[in-house]
């Protein structure tokens, strides 16, 4: 009887065992080190998201607005700077150094700041995406200012989204002075409802947004969105990340195998200050925090 009693002990703890490895599976995977992106330079890519934004129900206007605009900057640089299809690299090696890719750019387009990821995103998802009608928040000298002086000389670039929607989704955010996660998600998710910020449920499409803490003054706390993209599900379940990596840095399609994965992207380029006394960057997707969210693994 005791023997049969005992096997019964060993099986449950073999269980349990079992269990929380799989729960721990994800903080124990080693992080990723390369990655298989494209700048949306040839043809094959490009009909790829194509289908991937027309499948997904994002409006025909808003992708050609989209492509108008990767030409424009595509154009705008050295070619060999730029992807030929999907190509593999290390996570966060470049072709181009970008200052020389900020002179090229400027070069051929004056004082006029480009793209970013935040207006890129909006332009992407904005069919995805209600605001109250009510909704007033004025940026000021938020993160938002040169944001708002490209959309000040084309606010085209939105897709039909107006200035006010774009603050209200973007602007930051009042926080507490903590470094617990949660926290700062509830209040995220609080602050975009009092600010009437809704999302329309869509598998194939979700917003991806990286948010910073930082304490400006030892007075102020706040997050602010640090960089934003667009997740895309093809039907085999391929993730596609789409982004605009920076005012004067190029566009960017990256193909995942999971969130982890993608995470580990983000956070090896933004997670990077460690024994800070602020919160670490941590990912949205949507409303909630997202599935498969970690730290830098590497930190």
């Amino acid at each position: 009887m005791r023997s049969r009693r005992d096997s019964i002990l060993v099986l449950c703890i073999v269980l349990i065992a079992a269990i929380l490895a799989g729960c721990g599976a994800t903080e124990q995977r080693p992080a990723l080190d390369r990655i298989e992106y494209t700048n949306l330079n040839d043809s094959g890519s490009r009909e790829l998201l194509q289908e991937l934004l027309s499948g997904a129900g994002v409006s025909d206007g808003r992708v050609q607005g989209f492509f108008r605009r990767v030409d424009r900057f595509n154009d705008s640089v050295k070619q060999e700077w730029l992807t030929d299809g999907f190509e593999e690299a290390e996570l966060l090696y470049t072709k181009y150094d970008p200052y020389a890719m900020q002179d090229e750019w400027t070069a051929k387009n004056g004082t006029f700041p480009g793209y970013n990821c935040r207006i890129t995103a909006m332009n992407l998802f904005g069919d995805f995406l209600s605001v109250r009608a009510d909704s007033q928040i004025n940026a000021g000298e938020d993160v938002l200012f040169v944001d708002e002086e490209t959309l000040e000389t084309d606010l085209d670039a939105l897709g039909g989204s107006s200035l006010a929607d774009f603050r209200a989704l973007y602007s930051s955010m009042k926080a507490e002075d903590t470094t617990e996660i949660k926290r700062h998600v509830q209040t995220v998710q609080e602050e975009w409802a009092s600010r009437g910020v809704t999302f329309r449920e869509n598998e194939r499409i979700r917003l991806i947004t990286v948010f910073f803490h930082d304490k400006p003054t030892e007075e102020e706390s706040l997050l602010f969105v640090g960089h934003v993209g667009v997740l895309l599900t093809a039907e085999d379940g391929t993730l596609y990340f789409v982004e605009k990596v920076a005012f004067q840095e190029p566009y960017r399609m990256l193909r995942f195998a999971d969130r982890t994965a993608l995470s580990d992207y983000l956070m090896g380029k933004y997670d990077t200050s460690w024994g800070q006394d602020t919160a670490s960057p941590f990912i949205m997707e949507n409303d909630e925090l997202m599935d498969g969210w970690r730290p830098n693994p590497d930190s």
